[in-house]
């Protein structure tokens, strides 16, 4: 990922780039090579990722996962879907707010798809920020594409999955939601522009 980074830092200085990773020696080599962000699907499950998070002053996004990647879908199960993603998000959000992390750079992700089924889904997706912890925490979604247009409208091709992206972007703007994470940004960005332009009206 490294040279990848820097070459992407080197033609497009502004930029904004995130690291997907669980590791902290990752996360730290990819902002000491330019990188802006960290996306940490495991929620800090490595102790040295709250050292880079606070040594380096990097947002850091932390997605609610059940189980890990090799297994999470094998049976996921929850009581309470969104009350439980919250307090699991809560304990490691409070974390980094302990050590002095800035709330306004920490962004929680319900983790669509990561240890849920169909159900569990469209609860979080229709909770919204009932998920986020403390109020001044970014809320993101990372729906473009997945499985869950596969069960719920029987695209089995990715890219067949659009309007069914589109759609839960479409409801976000309802749901206090900051961030989408979207494969289609041309799409995307003329929906919103589409429905700013309606909403002035």
């Amino acid at each position: 990922m490294i040279p990848a980074i820097e070459s992407i830092r080197d033609e497009i200085p502004d930029m904004c780039i995130s690291i997907d990773t669980m590791k902290a020696e990752v996360a730290a080599r990819a902002i000491e090579a330019g990188a802006d962000m960290i996306n940490d699907i495991s929620s800090l499950s490595d102790p040295n990722m709250e050292r880079v998070i606070l040594d380096y002053g990097t947002p850091v996004c932390l997605m609610h996962m059940q189980g890990i990647p090799e297994n999470m879908q094998n049976n996921p199960n929850y009581v309470d879907v969104v009350g439980e993603v919250r307090d699991e998000l809560f304990t490691s959000v409070k974390r980094l707010l302990d050590l002095g992390v800035n709330a306004k750079k920490i962004i929680v992700d319900p983790g669509i798809g990561f240890g849920k089924n169909l159900e569990h889904n469209l609860e979080l997706l229709s909770a919204g920020r009932k998920v986020v912890p403390f109020d001044d925490i970014s809320l993101m979604w990372g729906v473009s594409r997945k499985s869950i247009f596969m069960q719920l409208l029987g695209r089995e091709d990715t890219n067949e999955r659009l309007a069914g992206t589109l759609g839960v972007a479409a409801s976000s703007i309802n749901k206090g939601v900051d961030i989408l994470r979207v494969h289609d940004v041309k799409e995307h960005t003329d929906l919103f522009k589409t429905m700013n332009s309606l909403a002035d009206k």
